[in-house]
C-alpha cells in the first residue's frame, strides 16, 4: 500500500476540547482543567485511556453515550498509581533474584563465576551478556564497584557485586541461560516455583518494567509476551491464574505472580493491601478489562 502524507492540522487545547465535545464526550468540568489537562497529560497520550469508550463503527467518530472527561481522567490516574505499585513490587523481586543467583553461583563456582563460560548454554548468548555487563561495570560511579575494578585484576568484580549493577534484562538472560538445570532450580526453589516458569516471569518483568519505566499505559494492555503457566506448583498461583488466551495477556497473571513472590520475600509487606486500597479507591474501573475474574478475591493468594 501506497503512503500518504499525514493530514491532520496542529490543534490548539482549546481545538482539542471542542474536538472532544463535537465527538460526544461529556466535557463535565470546566473548561480551563480540561485543557489544563491536556496541556500537561497529551491528547494523544489519553486518547489511550478513551478508545474503550469509542462507538467503532460510528463515522465520523463518536464517543458512547455519556462518555465522561472525568472518567477518563479518573482512569489516566489510576493506571498511573498501578504502574508505581508494579515497579515496587518489581525491585523487590529484582533484588531478591540477584541475591540467590549471586549466592547459589558464588557458593558453587566461586567469586568470578560469570567468567566461566562452561557454566552457560548459549555462548553467543553469554559473550553479549557479559560484554553488556562490563559495560555496566566500567560506566559505573557506584564506590564499591570502582573500589573493587581498581583493586583487582578480573574482568569483573566479583558476582556479589556485579550482580548489584545489572539491568533487569541481564539478570532475566543470566539466569536463563543457565546451562545445569540444577543450578536454575536451586534459586527458583527458594520460591517454590519451577525454574522455567520464574525464567518465563523475569522475562515478563523485563518487558514490564520497561514498559512502566515508560509511563506507557498499564491498565486494559495486552501483553505480547504471556507468563508460563504453572503445571504442578505453587497450588495458589495455579488456582488463580487465568488461562483463557486473551486473560492471559492482561496484567492480572502477573500480580498473581507478584504477590505469591512478595509473599515469600517480604512476609511483612504490604504490597497486597495497597493493591486492594488502589482498587477500592477506584471502584468504576472495569477490572475485567485486566483479565480479573469476577471472583478474584475468593482465590486464596489474595488472603494472604
Amino acid at each position: 500500500m501506497a503512503k500518504v502524507r499525514y493530514p491532520k492540522p496542529h490543534l490548539s487545547y482549546t481545538q482539542q476540547r471542542q474536538k472532544l465535545a463535537d465527538q460526544g464526550m461529556v466535557l463535565d468540568l470546566p473548561a480551563e482543567q480540561v485543557e489544563h489537562y491536556l496541556a500537561h497529560l497529551n491528547y494523544y497520550r489519553l486518547s489511550g485511556y478513551w478508545y474503550e469508550y469509542r462507538l467503532h463503527n460510528a463515522s465520523p467518530l463518536r464517543f458512547q453515550p455519556n462518555t465522561r472527561f472525568s472518567e477518563i481522567i479518573q482512569l489516566y490516574q489510576f493506571d498511573k498509581a498501578l504502574r508505581i505499585l508494579l515497579l515496587d513490587a518489581i525491585e523487590q523481586i529484582e533484588v531478591s533474584i540477584r541475591t540467590k543467583l549471586a549466592y547459589h553461583l558464588g557458593e558453587r563456582y566461586g567469586a568470578h563465576a560469570l567468567l566461566n563460560a562452561t557454566l552457560f548454554n548459549k555462548q553467543g548468548t553469554y559473550h553479549t551478556t557479559l560484554a553488556k555487563l562490563e559495560t555496566e561495570v566500567g560506566r559505573s560511579r557506584e564506590e564499591f564497584i570502582l573500589h573493587l575494578t581498581g583493586k583487582y585484576q578480573e574482568a569483573l568484580p566479583p558476582i556479589w557485586a556485579a550482580v548489584e549493577v545489572m539491568s533487569m534484562g541481564q539478570l532475566s538472560s543470566w539466569y536463563k541461560n543457565l546451562k545445569v538445570r540444577q543450578d536454575a532450580l536451586a534459586i527458583s526453589a527458594n520460591y517454590e516455583l519451577d525454574s522455567k516458569v520464574l525464567s518465563s516471569f523475569l522475562h515478563h518483568l523485563t518487558i514490564l518494567r520497561n514498559h512502566c519505566a515508560h509511563h506507557a499505559r498499564v491498565w486494559n494492555k495486552q501483553f505480547t509476551f504471556t507468563l508460563q503457566i504453572p503445571s504442578h506448583k505453587p497450588l495458589p498461583v495455579i488456582e488463580a491464574f487465568q488461562t483463557e488466551c486473551m486473560a492471559q495477556r492482561k496484567i492480572y497473571n502477573t500480580l498473581v505472580m507478584m504477590a505469591w513472590m512478595l509473599n515469600i520475600i517480604q512476609p511483612e509487606h504490604d504490597w497486597l493491601h495497597r493493591l486492594k486500597r488502589l482498587l477500592a479507591k477506584y471502584p468504576d474501573i472495569n477490572l475485567a478489562q485486566m483479565g480479573f475474574p469476577a471472583d478474584w478475591q475468593d482465590y486464596a493468594i489474595w488472603q494472604s
